[in-house]
Order: structure tokens, then C-alpha cells, then sequence
């Protein structure tokens, strides 16, 4: 039996054949699969051919870059040298093979499926993506701590607490945030941000602090006055202040 991970590498690369005009049989053949497999793949997509992603940027990692790293990969070149053939650093390559190679087996890290990890990729990088909340016993569980008052932050740090082997009930608090103050996201209720200490139904920007302020330019410093200050002898020398009464209503100059 094939592990899921394997069974998409195959699938990917029997629509690369198809769509390169193979048969049926032939693609099954090259790929190592029965014909009723095949058929089965081909009436999910109504006998269509599944249209290829759109181009994506230079930023990501492409099929024929990710075949490179294979072959190179499946001759003993080490990652560095990989990263320096292929034009990209030796993180990607070694987060690219640590990604997109088996994980069952015992050449769980060394075998990479190309086909696979593009499919992967282009999976990952789908928008909109599927909403945490969508999962209805988190949902659910954060609600109800909305409601008694608790910040995401406390949320966050509960669930991690409690279900440290749950990945779908871990949520970051921006994650939260995102959700209430964008009207609310799959199970989660729009409404639940007057639940937040701060009861506002918009998010305020940070705005970063003004540098300086609050401070007179050019202020004179206490301890660089001149000694003639001291006797008061000069009107300018004489300090004084101003005392509000409540509400502003008397006022006392010392």
C-alpha cells in the first residue's frame, strides 16, 4: 500500500503524462498504477484535463527547480551544493526536503517526490484559506471564554495548555483578533468583540511613539543655570506656577 504523500506523487505526475497526450494505459503503466485507478482519477475530473496553477512568482520554488533538487538530491549532492546549482539558499533547499520527502519508511528523510511537494505547495498557497475556526468544538471553546471575559491571549495560552496533541484546538491570539474584528469567521459570532476588554468593534492601529515628546526644544537644564539665579535679584529669575481649582473654575498664581 501507498502512503497518501506517495499516492499524490502519482496522481501528479499521471496528469503531467496525460496532459502531455499519453493514454490512459501508458500513463497508468509509467506511474505504476492499475487502469482502474486511472479511470477513477479521470471521471473525478469529468475527463478533464486539471488546468495547471497559475505562473507564481520567483519567490517560490517551481516544478522544474523542484525536479532539479530531486535529481540532484537522488545523486548524494549535499544541500549546500544543491542551493548554489539551483540559485537559492541552502534553507530552502534543506526546508524544501524536509517538507516535501516521505514520512514513513526507513528513507523517511532522504527520498523527495517532486511531484508531490509542488502539488503540496500549490495547495498551501490556495486563498482564501480555510478559517481555524471552522472547526465548531474550538469555536465553540473560545466563545464561551470570550464571554467570561478572557483575552485571546488567556484563550491561546488554555488551549495550548490543554490540548498540547491538537493541533485544530491551538489558535494564536492575532489569530482570534483577525476573527472578531472581521465579523466573525466560520462557527465563530461577529459579534462576540464587545466581549473584549476593550468592548471596541474596530481595530485602532499602534501608532509609534513620537520621538521626544513632551519635551521644551532647546530646554535649558536645571543644573546648567548661572549662579546669579540663585539671589533672585533679576524679575526673569523668579519661578512661578499655576494652580487649577475644580473644574477650572478658580485659579491661583504662585
Amino acid at each position: 500500500m501507498w502512503s497518501k504523500f506517495e499516492l499524490v506523487e502519482k496522481q501528479a505526475r499521471f496528469w503531467v503524462l496525460m496532459s502531455h497526450g499519453s493514454t490512459l494505459t501508458a500513463a497508468c503503466d509509467a506511474v505504476g498504477v492499475n487502469r482502474r485507478t486511472g479511470r477513477r482519477w479521470r471521471q473525478a475530473t469529468g475527463g478533464r484535463i486539471p488546468l495547471p496553477e497559475a505562473e507564481r512568482s520567483g519567490r517560490y520554488l517551481s516544478l522544474e527547480e523542484r525536479l532539479r533538487i530531486a535529481d540532484l538530491h537522488l545523486g548524494g549532492t549535499g544541500v549546500r551544493a544543491i542551493a548554489a546549482l539551483v540559485g537559492r539558499s541552502a534553507a530552502t533547499i534543506s526546508r524544501e526536503l524536509a517538507r516535501g520527502g516521505s514520512k514513513t519508511g526507513p528513507q523517511a528523510r532522504t527520498k523527495y517526490a517532486p511531484y508531490a511537494a509542488q502539488k503540496q505547495a500549490e495547495l498551501r498557497g490556495r486563498r482564501p484559506k480555510a478559517s481555524k475556526f471552522d472547526h465548531p468544538e474550538l469555536a465553540l471553546l473560545v466563545q464561551k471564554k470570550l464571554c467570561v471575559k478572557w483575552s485571546p491571549e488567556q484563550i491561546s495560552d488554555h488551549l495550548a495548555a490543554v490540548f498540547p496533541d491538537r493541533q485544530e484546538m491551538r489558535v494564536s491570539p492575532e489569530a482570534i483578533y483577525q476573527a472578531l474584528y472581521g465579523g466573525g469567521r466560520g462557527d465563530l459570532r461577529g459579534d462576540l468583540h464587545q466581549h473584549l476588554r476593550t468592548g471596541r468593534a474596530i481595530r485602532h492601529p499602534r501608532r509609534p511613539a513620537a520621538k521626544n515628546s513632551g519635551k521644551i526644544p532647546d530646554m535649558t537644564m536645571i543644573s546648567e543655570r548661572p549662579a546669579e539665579v540663585e539671589d533672585r535679584a533679576v524679575p526673569g529669575h523668579w519661578e512661578g506656577d499655576l494652580i487649577l481649582g475644580s473644574h477650572c473654575r478658580s485659579a491661583i498664581a504662585t
